[in-house]
């Protein structure tokens, strides 16, 4: 009722006294308003915005200035619209009785994506420089490698080590010096195609296994294919000459029962014992020596080698590694009571198999890694595993610093015409070209023989070759007598042909990995090479994306003018229909010969006339 004051015309002593009256109930009014703002901003719930304390007093302390000058009617209306917005705050503030969940509210969400860690071993890899030009590590310095084993270095005119042989050996010599509580570490290299990283397991394990007694199966090498196998062998063969030891070769090349004789044999006083020290093995052979040789034993088994360890983890055959592990583990349970832990029994204590893995492509995936049951590994890489921030690894495959890499784009009806201006043309001898079937490698033979006649020799290779053709080819293009190998990626991967000068894909690689090993069968071991991909204009783009995961990236397009390949067309064209010709009377030939085959082995039915004079015949 303080607002409610008439004011009345009187004296000068009367307007002083009013106004003295006015600035009273004007200080109540302020008064009143200063308690019912410190019990609203006690009562109210924090908001969400956050609002600084000095801007919030500087606008109460306006609000209170614009209310204090108004008139008094309009006072009065702020006043009641305070305490309205103060009881619907607090009614606004009131929370339920029951919190309600609404379903399906969490679905559209945006979840928060973990980051891929790898482990320290796979993100922090020795660096293995691809250099191998300017070679330092001198055989003749190497003080710790065998006499025996330098003196055939150097009957091989080997001087001086590649990087890759300079950090993995040592390494695992060194592992192998420690005492027997202390397990040396597994390794993974990963390194250039023709860096050798054959030597890198060769000379260690013949170094360390050159001074044991008895002949035992101390070392097993694992690979995915023959060729690769019998290359292997030879390596060990020669390197473990004047040391005593034994290598042998099972590939399937010969039948099993003569792999049985040359690996194992019996005695009358020792049982079961073991001819060879070194077995160099595919995977699918071994399966079939832990089934069925009796004797066959890897109780002493000291080395695993698995060299192209990706092709034989993606490709694995008959599940070997699983057979493997189980066999070498029912052969060391002599107990089953698990010893006391003491120095003693430590001593005693059997180090597991010393893994070393070896690829050029060797996946940095770790579940995939996880399967071969690696002990504390380390990485040798010439091109280190990185972490991406969205969770992709990002790994760089590289290739040889010698390699000149290029593609070429035209039409596939212009396919073969290029093909043969380099051949023939251009004079492009000793080499490898790639196809992505054995149907189109053999089609391309027919046509380039067709087309080339006396001036080009070409030859076929592929799965459907037995291995002494396979074999036979390879040996007359190591002597010069064919220029070309058409093949398909069986021959892509670690198989080293001399001289190679040039490797051509005439089908454009599916994946990096496929790639990096056919441009890998040149430019080895030093030497100069050049590979070159044929491409259609639509497959530019993925050629790009698989270049990608290539750490040089120095692919580079080669021009190739039309008018060099307008004077092949007429030969061209006729030596189509002549591979037509010869490829249908091929297949005519086959199935003429399986038919035939067919009604020979059919057995023939009798007749039910020949069956009735037959009973006549007897009962009579």
């Amino acid at each position: 009722m303080d607002l409610f004051i008439i004011n009345r015309y009187t004296d000068d002593n009367d307007d002083e006294k009013q106004k003295d009256n006015e600035n009273l109930h004007l200080q109540r009014l302020k008064q009143k308003i200063e308690e019912r703002r410190k019990t609203f901003t006690a009562t109210r719930v924090q908001p969400e915005t956050i609002v600084l304390k000095e801007q919030k007093e500087e606008e109460s302390e306006n609000k209170l200035e614009e209310i204090a000058q108004s008139s008094p009617d309009s006072q009065k209306r702020t006043e009641n619209k305070t305490e309205s917005s103060i009881l619907s705050e607090k009614k606004e503030t009131k929370k339920p009785a029951h919190d309600f969940k609404v379903l399906g509210s969490d679905d559209f969400e945006k979840k928060v994506q973990v980051e891929r860690v790898l482990p320290y071993w796979l993100s922090h890899a020795f660096s293995v420089s691809k250099n191998l030009q300017k070679l330092t590590c001198c055989v003749d310095d190497l003080d710790w490698l065998h006499e025996t084993l330098k003196s055939m270095l150097k009957s091989e005119g080997v001087t001086h080590l590649f990087p890759v042989q300079e950090k993995v050996i040592p390494f695992i010599l060194q592992e192998h010096k420690h005492p027997e509580p202390l397990f040396p570490h597994d390794i993974c290299v990963s390194a250039p195609t023709g860096s050798g990283k054959t030597l890198c397991f060769v000379l260690p394990i013949i170094q360390i296994l050159m001074n044991s007694i008895g002949h035992h199966i101390r070392a097993l090498v694992v690979l995915p294919v023959q060729e690769l196998a019998v290359q292997v062998a030879k390596v060990f063969k020669k390197y473990s000459t004047n040391t005593g030891l034994k290598v042998a070769l099972l590939s399937g090349s010969v039948p099993l029962q003569k792999e049985q004789q040359q690996i194992i044999r019996y005695t009358e006083t020792m049982g079961w014992i073991s001819e060879v020290d070194i077995i160099v093995c595919t995977a699918g052979r071994l399966v079939e020596h832990l089934q069925n040789t009796e004797g066959f034993s890897l109780k002493h088994l000291k080395f695993l080698v698995i060299d192209e360890a990706d092709r034989i983890m993606d490709n694995i055959q008959n599940d070997w590694l699983y057979y493997l592990e189980k066999h070498i583990t029912i052969e060391n349970r002599t107990r089953s009571k698990i010893p006391h832990l003491n120095w003693s029994s430590l001593n005693n204590l059997k180090a597991p198999l010393h893994k070393l893995l070896f690829s050029a492509t060797l996946s940095p995936d770790p579940e995939l890694l996880e399967k071969w049951g690696l002990f504390q590994p380390k990485l040798f890489s010439a091109a280190p595993v990185n972490d991406r921030p969205n969770g992709k690894s990002a790994k760089k495959y590289s290739t040889p610093d010698e390699l000149q890499e290029e593609f070429v784009v035209c039409n596939p009806e212009e396919k073969p015409l290029v093909l043969y201006h380099l051949l023939v043309e251009l004079k492009w001898d000793k080499v490898l070209c790639f196809t992505n079937s054995a149907q189109a490698a053999h089609r391309l033979t027919v046509l380039m023989s067709s087309m080339a006649q006396d001036n080009l020799r070409v030859a076929e290779l592929s799965s459907a070759l037995d291995r002494t053709s396979r074999e036979t080819v390879l040996k007359k293009f190591k002597q010069s007598e064919i220029n070309v190998i058409i093949s398909t990626d069986a021959l892509a991967r670690g198989i080293d042909i001399p001289e190679c000068s040039y490797v051509i894909s005439y089908d454009p690689p599916r994946n990096i990995k496929t790639y990096i090993h056919r441009v890998g069968r040149t430019g080895r071991a030093g030497r100069k090479g050049r590979a070159v991909t044929f491409l259609i204009q639509n497959q530019l783009q993925m050629f790009k994306e698989i270049l990608e995961h290539d750490e040089n990236s120095k692919v580079t397009q080669m021009e190739i003018q039309p008018e060099s390949l307008q004077h092949l067309v007429e030969s061209y064209e006729r030596s189509i229909h002549e591979t037509k010709m010869l490829i249908n009377n091929e297949i005519h030939t086959k199935v003429t010969k399986s038919k035939e085959l067919k009604r020979s082995t059919k057995p023939r039915k009798r007749k039910h006339s020949e069956g009735k004079v037959e009973n006549s015949k007897s009962n009579n």
